[in-house]
C-alpha cells in the first residue's frame, strides 16, 4: 500500500486553514496535514518532517513575507514543493515566487475544484500559473513539441515514464525503481517540462502519440 500525503499548510488565519485542511482531504491519497501560522514555524515543520510531500504557504505571514520563507524552505529541502497563496493575483509576486522555485501561485479567492485541480497538478511535477495570470506574469500555457521535433529524455527518465504509464505514484515509483521520492519528483517534472504536459496523464499521451512508449 503507498504511503499516504503528508502537507503543510502556512496561513496566520485559523479560519481558513480549517477549511483548506478539509478541503485537501479530498486530494487522493491525503493523509496528515499539518498546521502553523508563521513563516519561523514552517522552517521547523519543514526541518521536523522531511517526508513532506507539499507546503501550501501564504505570501502574508505576521514574522515574514511568503518570499522569503519559500527562499529558506527550498534552501533546506530543494525537491519539495511549494504553492504560494495570495489574497491578491499580482504578477510581479508570481514572477519572484516562480524565480525562487515555487511550484505554483493559488489566488486564495479560487473555487475549491480550482484548488484541488492545482494541487493535484503540482503533486504531478507540474506548476500551476492561474490563467487570469498567464500573459501578466509573462508566462504561458504549455504548447506541445512541433510535429517530429525530438524529445530527449534519459533512460531513467523513460523508466519513470513507463512507471506512470502504469498509473503509480511517485512513492511507488520511488520503491519499484530504487530511489528517492524526491528523485522521482525530479524526474517527472522533467519529463512534464520536456513533453510540455501540464499532467501525467498529458504526458503518458504525448509520449505514445510520439512513440515513446506501447
Amino acid at each position: 500500500m503507498d504511503e499516504a500525503l503528508t502537507f503543510l499548510l502556512v496561513d496566520d488565519h485559523a479560519l481558513f486553514r480549517a477549511g483548506l485542511s478539509v478541503l485537501l482531504q479530498k486530494v487522493p491519497g491525503a493523509g496528515e496535514v499539518f498546521e502553523v501560522g508563521t513563516g519561523q514555524g514552517a522552517q521547523q515543520q519543514v526541518r521536523e518532517h522531511p517526508d513532506l510531500d507539499l507546503v501550501l504557504l501564504d505570501y502574508t505571514l505576521p514574522d515574514s513575507n511568503g518570499i522569503e520563507v519559500l527562499r529558506n524552505i527550498k534552501s533546506t529541502a530543494p525537491e519539495l514543493p511549494v504553492i504560494l497563496l495570495s489574497a491578491h493575483v499580482d504578477s510581479s509576486l508570481i514572477q519572484q515566487a516562480l524565480k525562487e522555485q515555487a511550484s505554483g501561485f493559488i489566488p486564495k479567492t479560487s473555487t475549491p475544484d480550482v484548488m484541488l485541480s492545482a494541487v493535484q497538478l503540482v503533486l504531478n511535477g507540474g506548476v500551476y500559473i492561474p490563467p487570469e495570470a498567464m500573459g501578466r506574469a509573462g508566462v504561458h500555457s504549455p504548447s506541445p513539441p512541433a510535429a517530429g521535433g525530438k524529445v530527449q529524455l534519459t533512460q531513467r527518465q523513460m523508466d519513470v515514464l513507463q512507471q506512470m504509464k502504469n498509473g503509480l505514484s511517485n512513492k511507488e515509483i520511488a520503491r519499484e525503481l530504487h530511489m528517492s521520492p524526491s528523485t522521482v519528483k525530479v524526474h517527472v517534472a522533467a519529463i512534464l517540462r520536456e513533453l510540455a504536459a501540464a499532467s501525467r496523464t498529458q504526458a503518458v499521451f504525448l509520449a505514445k502519440d510520439r512513440g515513446l512508449l506501447d
